[in-house]
Formats: C-alpha cells, structure tokens, sequence
C-alpha cells in the first residue's frame, strides 16, 4: 500500500519538477516513510519518526531536500503539519551545515579545444549549448525543436527549470555566430518532438570521460558572459542565480578561462 502512494506521489511530482528533481523527492520521501505502516489517506503519520530521522541529516542541502520532499508530500496529501512540527523541522535546520566539495583546477580552454574536436555533432553541440546558454545538464536535455523559436538573430529555448518552472534562455547569433548556424540547422532536421540533445546521464559520462564535468561548463558560462559584460548582474541573469553569493561562487570557481601565454 505504501509502495503504490509513493508510487503515486512520484508521478505527481513528475507533473510539477523536472524528472531528477521528482526522483530526488522521492528517494527522500521512501527514506523518511521507512518502516510506517500508512493507510491511504495519511492520516497518521509518525511525525516522531520522520523527525528522527531530518535530524540524522547533517548538511544542509541534504536536509533541504528532504524537507521539500515531506512538504511536497503533504501537499499531494493534503496533509497539515502541527506547527509544533513545523517548529522543530526549522529548528533542526539551523543546526545543519554546508557540504563543500574540493573542486580540482579546470582549463576551459583545453575542454574546448577537446569538444572542439569531437566527431560526433550532436555531442558537441550538447557541450556547446550548455556553454553558451548555462543551462543546468537536467534542463538541456529536456529540449525539443517544439520548444525552440529561431529568428534570423537570435534562439530561443523554453525549458522547465529547477523548482519545477518554465523558463526561456536565449542564443544570440552575433554572439555565436557559427554556433548559431550550426544549431539553427540542426534544429531543421531534428524531428520537433525528439530530444534535440543527448540525455543528461550519457553527457555527464562522455564529460567524465573527456576529464571535465557538465557543471564546469556552467561555470566556464559565468566567467564567460563577466568577461563579456563585466556585469555581476549580467551573469546572475543569465544562470538564474536568486542572489549573488552564488554567482560569486561561479566567479570564484577553479575554471579558468584564460589562455596560457607563457
């Protein structure tokens, strides 16, 4: 019985967020509810249990998740959590900390050069479209030429972002110029309801392979467009960014974009 709510649950999230979000949510939700015995209307969760178990969370991005995923949940119940609950949930997120990963110098540089000289097209325009338009891997891959509108100067792609909402980045031709063209002409023969790039597991293996990741190359896009514009602001726009700690991040990352004259 609880297999086939969380069953459920997961195809109602698949109706909200992108599908590795929706997944996330759900491993979450399996976590939390492990060992419940909940009937179908919900009614009685052990918040004990579930509370128990946020607290084992230490990070807070892990915890974040997790939280998102009970709310989420008890939206698609229509469940309303005490809010002595919901006191001691934000409690124990003030106790959790950020989980940094040691990142590894990258030379964009060499990365492009390496993407450059890729045989197959659809490969590396995959790779280049995530460079030119700092889309997240999840968020390219879900592309068809349906969500594309070209214009003689400019595309544009609508896609559903991380949270779940739609959103529309933009190309430029006088920007890429051969990239433009190349991707305007691939958009033509892709048929409209097909994938126009590879899936966000095959790009993040063949990017692990080459000896990069798909998230450099969003990294590489912010350092790019503040070359460019020379514009925090720019930059935030462009990946979407909520505040500018985190386009800071990306300006501080251990890309690099500078060529090696010496």
């Amino acid at each position: 019985m609880l297999y086939n709510l969380l069953a459920d649950y997961r195809e109602w999230l698949e109706t909200k967020h992108t599908h590795a979000t929706a997944k996330a949510y759900y491993v979450r939700m399996c976590t939390l509810l492990e060992g419940q015995p909940v009937n179908d209307t919900v009614k009685r969760l052990n918040t004990d249990k579930i509370l128990e178990r946020l607290a084992g969370l230490t990070h807070k991005n892990e915890f974040s998740q997790a939280k998102s995923a009970l709310l989420h949940f008890c939206e698609f119940q229509n469940i309303t959590l005490p809010t002595e609950v919901i006191e001691r949930i934000r409690e124990l997120e003030t106790h959790t900390r950020k989980k940094y990963r040691k990142l590894k110098a990258v030379d964009y540089i060499t990365i492009d050069n390496k993407i450059k000289r890729l045989k197959n097209e659809r490969l590396k325009l995959s790779f280049q479209a995530l460079v030119a338009t700092g889309l997240r891997v999840s968020e390219l891959a879900q592309i068809t030429p349906a969500h594309c509108v070209v214009t003689d100067e400019r595309l544009a792609f609508r896609f559903i972002a991380k949270g779940g909402k739609e959103n529309t980045t933009i190309v430029f031709k006088s920007e890429y110029p051969e990239f433009y063209g190349r991707l305007k002409e691939w958009i033509t023969h892709t048929n409209p309801q097909k994938k126009m790039f590879y899936s966000a597991g095959y790009l993040q293996k063949q990017a692990k392979n080459m000896g990069f990741t798909c998230h450099d190359l969003r990294r590489a896009c912010a350092k790019l467009e503040y070359q460019k514009s020379r514009s925090k602001a720019e930059v935030m726009k462009k990946l979407r960014h909520r505040n500018t700690k985190t386009t800071n991040i990306y300006l501080n990352s251990k890309v690099s974009i500078e060529r090696d004259n010496r």
